[in-house]
C-alpha cells in the first residue's frame, strides 16, 4: 500500500472499533517509517498492529519510550535531536514537496482540518536542543547560486502579497523540493548556512499560502519545517518569526492554547538574540491567546508590553520584522481588543478596538491592500459588537471592491465571519442588502 492508503485503512479500522475519528496521514506514517516517532500512541499502534497483521510492536519496529533513545548521532558528532539533522530536514523536505506538487486541491482539501496538541507542539520543543550535526555532501554553493535562489524566494514573497492563487504555492514547493535536492550534495561551507535558511524562507512561504488557501494541516507541516531549516541556518531570529507565525494560524482555526505554547517557546529561544521589534511581535501573539480566552488582565499586560517594546526601538529601522510597522501594531492590537470584547462579554472593549484599527487605517500604506481589506472588516465587526450595524455595513461595502480578488483566503474567511456575526441584525434593510453582497462575493 501506499502511504496513504495506510493511514486511511488505519483510520477506518479504528472508527470501526472504537467509533472516534482519526486523522493519520501519510506524512505521520513517514515519520514512523523514518523513525522520528519511535512509540506512537495506543490507538495507532493497534491500527497498525490489525491492519498490517503484526502481533506485536516489536514486529512494527516501534520501541517502548522507556527504551527510546530520543536522539540520533550522525557522522561522529555529538547528539541531534532526532529528524533535526540537516540529511533529515532534507529528507523531509523533498517528500513532503514531492507529494504535494502532486496533490490536486481536492486531494488537498480532504486532509485540510488542522492538528491541535502535542502533536505540534512537543515535536518543536527540539529546537531548543544545540545543533552539531554535518552536513551531508560534499561539494559548495557558489556566491551566484545562493544570489540566485534569495532573489528568487523575494519574487514569491511579492506573490504572496498578491491574489496568485495554488499555482503560485505549488510553483513554491517546486523550488523548495530543487533546492532540498541541491542541498544533499553541499558540505560546510560559508554559504551553505545562508542556502538553508534560503529553505527556511520558502517553506514559511509554502506555509503562509497554504494557510491562506485553507489547507491547515499542510501550513502546520510547512511552518515546522522551515524552523528546521532555520535551525540548520542557525539564525533562531527567523525561527521565533515562524513560531509566531504558526501561533497566528493556531489563533485563525481557535486553539489559543497551542498558540500561546508556540509563542512562549519562541520567546524562550530567542530570548538572547530578540530585538525590540520582534519582542513586541512575540508580544501581540501572547496578547492574542489571552483575548481568545477572556482573560482580561494578562490581555492587558501583554498588549501594554507590546507596545513599550515597539516603542524602544530606534527611528529609522529599515525593514519592519515580520511586517510589524506601527499600522499592523495598531491593527493587530484592535483586532485583539475585538476578540477581549466578545470572549469577555464585555463590549466595551470593542472601543479600545475602534480606536486602534482606525490609526491602523489612517496610517497604512495604499499597497497593503489585504491588510487595507482586513482592517476594513475587523472594524465593521467591532460595529457590529457595539450594536452599530448600519456603520458596520457602509465599511464592509468599503471593503467589498478591494476583497472580491481575496475572497478564496482569509479576506473571504473574515467576510464569512462577518455575514455570520451581523445574522442577528437582519432584521434590517440595510444588513440585509449588506449581507446579500457579502453572499455574492465569498460564494460566487
Amino acid at each position: 500500500m501506499a502511504r496513504s492508503e495506510l493511514a486511511d485503512e488505519v483510520n477506518r479500522y479504528l472508527f470501526s472499533t472504537t467509533h472516534k475519528r482519526y486523522e493519520l496521514d501519510r506524512h505521520q506514517i513517514a515519520r514512523y517509517e523514518r523513525g522520528e516517532v519511535r512509540w506512537p500512541g495506543a490507538a495507532y499502534r493497534a491500527g497498525l498492529r490489525a491492519v498490517l497483521g503484526a502481533k506485536t510492536d516489536d514486529e512494527l519496529g516501534f520501541t517502548p519510550r522507556k527504551r527510546a533513545v530520543g536522539r540520533t548521532v550522525l557522522n561522529g558528532v555529538g547528539e541531534v535531536p532526532s529528524g533535526w539533522h540537516p540529511a533529515e530536514v532534507l529528507a523531509t523536505a523533498e517528500e513532503m514537496t514531492g507529494e504535494d506538487v502532486a496533490l490536486s486541491r481536492r486531494q488537498a482539501l480532504g486532509a485540510a482540518s488542522a492538528t491541535a496538541g502535542a502533536a505540534i507542539t512537543e515535536p518543536l520543543q527540539r529546537w531548543l536542543a544545540p545543533a552539531h550535526g554535518r552536513f551531508p555532501g560534499a561539494s559548495a554553493i557558489s556566491g551566484t547560486e545562493l544570489v540566485g535562489w534569495q532573489q528568487i524566494a523575494r519574487q514569491f514573497h511579492d506573490w504572496n502579497k498578491t491574489p496568485t492563487g495554488g499555482l503560485a504555492r505549488k510553483a513554491v514547493l517546486a523550488q523548495l523540493n530543487e533546492l532540498s535536492d541541491r542541498l544533499k550534495d553541499v558540505s560546510e561551507a560559508p554559504t551553505t548556512r545562508p542556502a538553508y535558511l534560503v529553505g527556511a524562507d520558502l517553506a514559511e512561504i509554502a506555509a503562509s499560502m497554504s494557510w491562506d488557501a485553507g489547507l491547515h494541516r499542510a501550513a502546520q507541516r510547512y511552518y515546522s519545517l522551515s524552523v528546521k531549516f532555520a535551525k540548520v541556518a542557525g539564525d533562531d531570529t527567523f525561527a521565533a518569526l515562524t513560531l509566531a507565525s504558526f501561533a497566528r494560524q493556531c489563533f485563525d482555526v481557535r486553539q489559543p492554547d497551542d498558540g500561546l505554547e508556540l509563542v512562549q517557546l519562541a520567546q524562550y529561544g530567542a530570548r538572547k538574540s530578540a530585538g525590540p521589534r520582534l519582542r513586541s511581535l512575540l508580544a501581540t501573539r501572547e496578547a492574542w491567546s489571552y483575548a481568545q480566552t477572556g482573560e482580561v488582565q494578562p490581555f492587558r499586560r501583554a498588549a501594554g508590553l507590546a507596545e513599550d517594546h515597539f516603542a524602544e526601538e530606534p527611528n529609522g529601522t529599515d525593514e519592519p520584522i515580520g511586517g510589524l510597522d506601527q499600522a499592523e501594531l495598531f491593527g493587530v492590537l484592535g483586532a485583539r481588543w475585538r476578540d477581549l470584547a466578545v470572549s469577555s462579554e464585555q463590549a466595551k472593549q470593542a472601543r479600545h478596538a475602534q480606536d486602534y484599527i482606525g490609526r491602523a487605517l489612517a496610517l497604512r500604506d495604499p499597497a497593503s491592500v489585504r491588510n487595507r481589506a482586513f482592517d476594513l472588516i475587523g472594524l465593521a465587526r467591532t460595529h457590529l459588537v457595539t450594536a452599530e450595524p448600519d456603520y458596520a455595513c457602509e465599511l464592509i461595502e468599503t471593503a467589498l471592491p478591494i476583497a472580491a480578488d481575496w475572497a478564496s483566503g482569509r479576506v473571504g474567511a473574515k467576510l464569512r465571519d462577518f455575514y455570520q456575526e451581523s445574522q442577528r441584525f437582519g432584521r434590517s434593510p440595510r444588513v440585509r442588502a449588506t449581507r446579500d453582497a457579502v453572499r455574492d462575493v465569498v460564494i460566487t
